[in-house]
């Protein structure tokens, strides 16, 4: 415990997956500087009603000022197939307002990186969240 955690409150917080998922996804969709509503209620869809975990995440993001600490927090927490979901949740969560952003993209190919994961692996998902997204079939 440093000196300053007396006086501001902060103490360890311990990631579980469930919030290592939460508070990656919060980086991603406020990447852009814009948290759009589609964003936040996909994102409260995905904690299921947990409130603990997005609390968790939250004291992270205000106990790390450095993005790649974070990261970091966030890939030791989750396994290979934990990792694997949380590309495909993030990825859906920064195409909820049907636009990627190019700090969303970059935040996200960082974490696939840090992930360790493959295009042979991702290349399914991306397909299927690109299909899911394309509202111009319908028209």
């Amino acid at each position: 415990m440093g000196l300053f955690d007396k006086l501001t409150g902060t103490k360890n917080v311990q990631l579980t997956p469930k919030s290592a998922l939460v508070l990656s996804a919060i980086t991603v969709i406020a990447s852009d500087g814009v948290l759009e509503e589609a964003e936040l209620v996909d994102l409260a869809k995905i904690v299921r009603g947990d409130r603990r975990v997005i609390d968790t995440a939250i004291q992270v993001l205000k106990a790390k000022t450095q993005l790649p600490e974070i990261m970091k927090m966030v890939t030791d927490c989750l396994n290979e197939k934990q990792r694997i979901a949380t590309i495909a949740i993030i990825l859906d969560l920064a195409m909820a307002d049907g636009v990627l952003a190019a700090a969303e993209e970059k935040l996200i190919q960082e974490y696939i990186t840090m992930f360790g994961l493959s295009d042979e692996v991702l290349k399914p998902i991306f397909d299927t969240i690109a299909i899911k997204n394309d509202f111009s079939v319908f028209s």
